[in-house]
């Protein structure tokens, strides 16, 4: 379902820009497949098949070919005196020369191979861990991100809308000074806030292209506008899951277990059958100085009854490794517990800070409207309506930045406990 959603992304969207919604969790899915290194997981997945198939070669025949040819400066042989007259020892050539094809099967190996291969297995698992866990923080960035474009975003709707008074009061306040009712002065101060108005706008528009074009770098797909963001509901942050540093300790442990049972195991008998063929001067008969074909078969066992108490050292170490990834693991939850209280506290904040936001904006809007019909009468100055009015729009940014504030603490704990796993 996922892949089908980013393939319509990717049709509409293209390099032109999206032209529709898109969500947190759509981003976080578009960002998690751009996302170079989320190839590495493939390419380590094979890595590994390819490392098992090897050690799983070794249950064929192994055969190698070599060759030599060499002199020598002695060889074994009788002196000639010590010999009986009229009898002649033969001795062995002093240059000697042979080709040779050994091939050997293994016959019992202990379930070695079968060990190692769970061990690369193992392996393969935990480096690829640790690539889920790169991808995991790729949604703290991508958060942050969208929810600083989303507050810079109201946050430029509010100023817009301050503009827009600016510019009704100007109209007015010109028509009050024709008539002689107001000096010039307010024309001027209101002419200068219009001014700075326009300044914060082109700083706040500065602020989101940037944002943007760093969010669009992250899910492979520009986003020209903010208005394509959606702001997501509470509800989205619900479903977590386990973080996968957890799965990556489980993934450890089950490393160091696997290598201790091939440690245990290469102790164990190994059972080998070989063969030789060749064909050489000598041949097996060193006093037969003439080129020969020869061969032989036989079994070999290999087998360490006693090594010193290696293994058990190995063992031992085994044992210390895993009690150092459980601490790792109680340091993690410890940490990622308290992160969770911090941004609980956060969000009870916003919670409660949310609750006097709309009386306040109510209040607000109702102070501005007196402050208008006053200034035109000329009973207040522009300063003192303005000043109205910079608390209202205030107000009402801050109503806005609570509410995405509160969103983003959700998503901050959400990421911070885990996760779905299907996002």
């Amino acid at each position: 379902m996922k892949n089908l959603i980013l393939i319509s992304f990717f049709l509409i969207g293209g390099s032109a820009g999206f032209a529709q919604n898109i969500t947190l969790m759509d981003c976080w899915a578009m960002a998690r497949e751009n996302y170079p290194l989320i190839k590495g997981k493939e390419v380590l997945k094979r890595t590994t098949e390819l490392n098992i198939l090897n050690i799983n070669s070794k249950w064929f025949p192994q055969f190698t070919v070599s060759g030599q040819a060499s002199w020598q400066s002695d060889v074994p042989h009788v002196d000639a005196g010590s010999g009986m007259p009229g009898f002649s020892i033969p001795q062995a050539p002093k240059d000697q020369y042979k080709m040779n094809l050994d091939v050997s099967q293994t016959i019992y190996d202990a379930g070695k191979m079968r060990a190692l291969a769970e061990v690369e297995e193992a392996k393969g698992n935990v480096e690829e861990q640790g690539i889920e866990i790169e991808l995991h923080e790729i949604k703290r960035r991508v958060a942050d991100l969208y929810f600083n474009v989303l507050m810079l975003s109201h946050q430029e709707k509010q100023v817009d809308q301050k503009l827009e008074a600016l510019n009704a009061r100007r109209k007015e306040l010109s028509s009050l000074y024709e008539n002689g009712v107001v000096h010039k002065s307010s024309l001027k101060n209101i002419n200068a806030e219009r001014l700075l108005v326009q300044q914060k706008l082109v700083s706040i528009q500065s602020g989101i292209k940037v944002l943007l074009n760093n969010l669009s770098s992250y899910i492979g797909q520009n986003i020209k506008n903010t208005e394509n963001l959606q702001v997501p509901g509470v509800e989205s942050f619900f479903n977590t899951g386990d973080r996968p540093e957890y799965q990556l300790f489980q993934y450890q442990k089950e490393q160091l277990q696997k290598t201790g049972d091939l440690d245990e195991r290469n102790r164990w008998p190994v059972l080998v059958a070989f063969g030789q063929a060749g064909y050489g001067n000598p041949g097996y008969n060193m006093l037969n100085d003439e080129f020969d074909i020869y061969y032989m078969v036989g079994l070999k066992l290999k087998w360490t009854p006693w090594d010193w108490k290696e293994t058990h050292r190995k063992k031992l170490v085994v044992e210390k490794r895993t009690q150092l990834i459980n601490y790792r693991e109680k340091a993690f939850r410890v940490n990622q517990e308290r992160a969770v209280r911090q941004i609980d506290g956060d969000i009870d904040q916003f919670l409660k800070m949310m609750e006097y936001d709309d009386r306040i904006v109510v209040l607000r809007k109702e102070v501005v409207l007196e402050s208008e019909t006053r200034l035109k009468n000329g009973t207040v100055t522009f300063s003192d309506y303005l000043m109205d009015l910079n608390a209202a729009v205030e107000a009402r940014i801050n109503r806005d930045l609570h509410k995405l504030q509160y969103l983003r603490g959700m998503a901050l704990k959400f990421i911070t406990e885990g996760g779905s796993q299907n996002q």
